[in-house]
């Protein structure tokens, strides 16, 4: 089979450490290609385009994101997982034969490459309809071995790559949510509310409420950068379970209370500058907003 080279740009991307899976996903867009999606991806402030192939509707396949690297296509099962991109929206559209044989030599290339045969779609793993009620689930997780012709063999783009009547860059991303990773992404804007903190409990696996409870009321007005869904109290009786594993992920003393400290810790650990405090925008919760959206 052959894949497509797009020489697209990323912003630095984290290497991911195991490959246990695949996850299938639409576009929820009538036509497109990977230049078009890594476009709206970026514009969204994401490293780029969150899949690691886009197949088109007539059987081309395009490299996405560099295939080594940690994808940004299924919230919380991004760590072990290559993710396919089919363009169309099936919600609406049946699947091309061109494309749905494609798809399948892809998945068969991919399986004998890292050893693995789990095949998912996006809303077996997360809360949404992608890749579509019309989407040929059970031919993709189990396509005939005839469909698989061998290794892939890269190439640079040219003449027998198909134009995107959306590829000028002119047009706007479509609106439905599955043509990027899952809706919980974060604005990186520099603010720790209630979206930021459910991202990181799901991410680091402690009970997910949006809610960073028993924290100590004098820190608050030191971190303006600080906003919804912080459980500040005067004297606090618990700990915040989140903040603990923080705590532990970045060397920070696992008391589970938010502070100056566990502060420089996350800074360090995010490479900003470590003064102990979350100014309003924080350039370190911008990019502690960022890690999330590559994980």
């Amino acid at each position: 089979m052959n894949i497509i080279n797009t020489h697209l740009s990323f912003s630095p991307l984290s290497t991911r450490k195991s490959t246990t899976r695949i996850i299938l996903h639409h576009a929820a867009a009538k036509t497109c290609d990977a230049a078009t999606v890594h476009r709206w991806h970026r514009q969204r402030g994401w490293s780029g385009i969150g899949y690691h192939f886009l197949v088109r509707k007539n059987g081309t396949v395009e490299q996405g994101r560099p295939e080594n690297k940690t994808g940004a296509h299924a919230s919380g099962h991004n760590y072990d997982s290559i993710g396919i991109c089919f363009e169309g929206n099936f919600e609406a559209e049946t699947m091309p034969p061109a494309q749905l044989h494609a798809g399948q030599e892809l998945i068969i290339y991919l399986r004998k490459k890292y050893h693995i045969q789990k095949v998912q779609c996006h809303r077996e793993v997360g809360n949404t309809s992608c890749p579509g009620r019309h989407f040929p689930l059970a031919q993709m997780k189990n396509p005939s071995p005839a469909s698989g012709t061998g290794g892939a063999s890269p190439s640079d783009t040219g003449t027998n790559r198909p134009a995107s009547p959306q590829a000028s860059g002119t047009s706007a991303p479509p609106s439905h949510t599955d043509i990027s990773a899952p809706s919980d992404k974060l604005d990186t804007d520099g603010y720790w509310g209630r979206k930021t903190t459910l991202r990181l409990q799901k991410i680091l696996g402690t009970p997910a409420d949006g809610v960073v409870s028993n924290q100590h009321r004098c820190y608050q007005s030191q971190n303006p950068g600080l906003d919804s869904g912080w459980d500040w109290k005067e004297d606090p009786a618990g700990a915040s379970l989140l903040i603990k594993a923080i705590q532990k992920k970045t060397g920070a003393a696992p008391d589970g209370h938010i502070g100056p400290q566990t502060i420089k810790a996350i800074q360090k650990w995010q490479g900003s500058a470590a003064d102990g405090i979350f100014s309003a925008p924080s350039p370190c919760i911008k990019k502690l907003q960022k890690w999330c959206n590559d994980q």
